[in-house]
């Protein structure tokens, strides 16, 4: 068996100007684009693992919280059950008979909670409660917290996202910085925290 050859660096591009970047940057006491000269912050853009299961600890907190506070306000407005009482691929069917204003009219206070979620926590302090156990921080170009106008794009392109069969954030499994649409759009980027 002849021995393995190391894999090259994957290339890096900087987050202002997207000039290539070398990698006796990270070497230098203050780095700078050779482009447009901005300093720039050495950070490790987050896998997709770390990713999926911070959004799946995300999930789970919303759905054991706002979930039941959807359930409330939808029974104080004597909304029908958007899924009818059925389960499994049934679900799936009645949704998908359902037109789509009436799918985000019943599905809107979950939708608001979980925005509300997602926006307070990447603005106050640029992660969710999934992401900090999974090391992981959302970061501008400048690998500061997002501030309230980026948490609000993000939030909106992250629901939009989800609407073409989750396109928007499968896009990160094949991005060359694990970015996915609402990260591309925001500016932003998932970093590892330490």
């Amino acid at each position: 068996m002849a021995p393995r050859r190391p894999r090259p660096p994957k290339p890096s591009f900087c987050p202002v100007c997207d000039g290539a970047l070398t990698d006796d940057l990270a070497t230098r006491s203050e780095p700078r684009c050779p482009s447009c000269q901005t300093t720039l912050s050495p950070v490790r853009i987050a896998g997709s693992g770390r990713r999926v299961l911070a959004t799946v600890i995300d999930l789970a907190i919303v759905l054991v919280t706002a979930g039941p506070l959807a359930w409330l306000v939808a029974g104080w407005t004597d909304e029908p059950a958007l899924l009818g009482g059925k389960s499994g691929l049934h679900t799936l069917l009645r949704v998908f008979e359902l037109e789509p204003t009436e799918v985000l009219r019943r599905a809107a206070p979950l939708t608001v909670m979980a925005s509300l979620y997602l926006g307070l926590f990447w603005a106050l302090s640029g992660r969710t409660p999934g992401q900090k156990l999974m090391r992981l921080r959302v970061v501008d170009a400048g690998a500061r917290r997002p501030g309230v106008l980026r948490t609000l794009v993000r939030v909106t392109v992250a629901w939009i996202g989800l609407v073409p069969g989750a396109l928007g954030w499968l896009w990160a499994l094949f991005d060359l910085e694990h970015r996915a649409w609402h990260d591309r759009i925001a500016g932003t980027y998932v970093v590892g925290d330490g």
